[in-house]
């Protein structure tokens, strides 16, 4: 599980694009990149606006 973080993009990607590269920690403070999680196999990235927030 990956701790929230703010990802500002000027546009959206498009589904099936390739996303931008990005790293966040994770719940036990160790950082993940996408590009390395990438040298490992496919890779599923999914946003959940509002997630673990109040309201």
């Amino acid at each position: 599980m990956l701790s929230l973080a703010l990802v500002v993009l000027s546009a959206s990607p498009a589904v099936g694009e390739v996303a931008p590269d990005f790293t966040v920690r994770d719940v036990s403070g160790r950082e993940l990149t996408l590009s390395k999680l990438v040298e490992r196999g496919p890779v599923v990235v999914a946003f959940y606006p509002r997630a673990f927030t109040a309201g």
